[in-house]
């Protein structure tokens, strides 16, 4: 019996599935995309630890090209895509539609694959196509895990062609706290099937065309929801997003083609423009790995020691807040003032090996600076901010370890000089990396061995207990 029970649990550990990232990519955005386009933003991914994109796309007769395209160089660069089909305003997906794109794309060998060697196919939107399903998995046998919100999690897994879930919930209502309710509401739904669990860093849109015109709670966001992923240890993880330049959750470079959302959706200014967000990338490879290896920051490798700092570049006084709110009408919000819900602070996190100091200037007045969160241990990310207190002019963040300069943010200005006199509510990210030389630490080969040995057996104890507690074997 016992020699049967560790046959058993072996198989079963064998087949956990693996912890994967994604990030949501607008495939709208990449129209006029040249090869060369496609290239630096998967390096970018693939240098990120990401492991997918995640291509939402509502049906039209254009987005072939598009695909065929991003797939070609995918393959070529080693890099996984799939479908996110979106179902909301126009681009709603015919049922034939969906099983004519799904026979073409999920057999090219980029497309991504789960552990049980299935395509993964998810939505944003579609509860009310839940009907379709049934025959769209009789000719496509894919994994799929749909982002049905609007149905709610116990009832969007009630359907039976459903096999995981993913979340939109990955900004706080107004000025809360963000918190995993809604992440453990949708796990206690699945009753053990996959989740995506969504992450995000910012949310401020103004589309006139779109009739959008508010911002949700950024601020620490960035940090605080990667906590919340080591908390949760979901299956999967989604990036919203990577080049939502219309959401300024974007956290992918800016392509000058990819800003014409601005004059299409009808923005009265662009808002993405010279506002970079690629230092929120800057330790995405230090904390994918912690989640995939079990969340033990001690043993964890990690590259250079490097610091990243955002916040906005007009106060909130400064200007006219455009007549944006914060929270929306649109999703049964009280809404409130901006301010209300953005806070003027500086932040900041830095990756480390072991504390270091922080300091920053805002027009050449030092600030005092000190860190919010820090890590057990003295490794790993560093957290904190200061208030802005109507202060403009240059911003510089440095962080010194025993009086000696490890590297420092020459960031940009903060002004009370708005573009058509709108406050702009969206970040501005920077990021620096210390070439200084490092405390010494475990090698990487050695650490990252023992912590995917610890995520193995950390399996087999959970698997082994379960079976203990239902059938009381005993293996002393």
């Amino acid at each position: 019996m016992q020699l049967l029970f560790l046959v058993v649990l072996l198989a079963i550990v064998g087949q956990v599935q693996a912890r994967a990232v994604f990030a949501h990519f607008m495939l709208g955005n990449s129209n006029d995309y040249t090869k060369t386009n496609w290239e630096q933003d998967i390096f970018a991914a693939k240098e990120a630890h990401i492991d997918a994109f995640a291509l939402n796309t509502g049906f039209d007769l254009s987005i072939h090209r598009l695909l065929t395209d991003a797939f070609s160089v995918a393959a070529d660069l080693d890099f996984k895509l799939f479908l996110s089909l979106d179902y909301s305003g126009d681009g709603h997906w015919p049922q034939d539609q969906v099983i004519k794109y799904l026979k073409e794309f999920t057999q090219l060998p980029a497309y991504y694959k789960t552990d049980n060697h299935k395509p993964l196919v998810s939505t944003f939107e579609g509860g009310d196509a839940v009907d379709d399903w049934k025959n769209i998995k009789n000719k496509i046998d894919c994994f799929f895990i749909p982002e049905w919100s609007g149905l709610g999690p116990h009832k969007a897994i009630s359907n039976a062609q459903v096999d995981g879930l993913m979340s939109w919930s990955a900004w706080p209502n107004g000025r809360d706290k963000m918190t995993t309710d809604t992440d453990n509401e949708y796990l206690d739904a699945l009753n053990g099937k996959p989740y995506i669990m969504p992450v995000s860093p910012w949310f401020y849109t103004n589309m006139v065309r779109f009739h959008k015109n508010w911002v949700w709670q950024g601020d620490d966001l960035w940090y605080t929801r990667w906590q919340q992923v080591l908390e949760i240890e979901p299956e999967y993880v989604e990036i919203l997003t990577w080049n939502d330049f219309g959401e300024s959750h974007y956290i992918g470079p800016i392509h000058e083609s990819g800003l014409a959302v601005f004059n299409y959706g009808q923005a009265p200014f662009d808002y993405a423009r010279g506002m970079p967000h690629d230092g929120w990338r800057t330790f995405l490879p230090y904390v994918i790995d912690l989640y995939k290896n079990g969340g033990n920051n001690v043993q964890q490798p990690m590259g250079n020691e490097g610091l990243v700092s955002w916040y906005r570049i007009n106060p909130a006084s400064a200007c006219s807040s455009g007549e944006t709110t914060g929270n929306t009408v649109t999703h049964q919000q009280k809404t409130m003032e901006p301010e209300q819900v953005l806070q003027d602070k500086i932040f900041f996190s830095a990756l480390l090996e072991s504390s270091a100091d922080i300091s920053v200037t805002i027009g050449g007045e030092d600030r005092a600076a000190t860190w919010i969160h820090t890590p057990n241990g003295g490794k790993g990310i560093y957290h904190g901010s200061i208030p802005i207190n109507h202060q403009t002019g240059a911003v510089v963040v440095t962080l010194t370890r025993d009086n000696d300069f490890l590297v420092e943010i020459d960031g940009h200005p903060i002004t009370a000089d708005c573009v058509q006199n709108m406050t702009n509510w969206n970040a501005w990210v920077g990021n620096a990396s210390s070439t200084a030389p490092k405390p010494s630490s475990p090698s990487a080969s050695s650490t990252q061995e023992s912590s995917s040995h610890r995520v193995v057996v950390s399996r087999i104890i959970h698997v082994a207990m379960a079976w203990t507690a239902l059938y009381g074997l005993d293996f002393r």
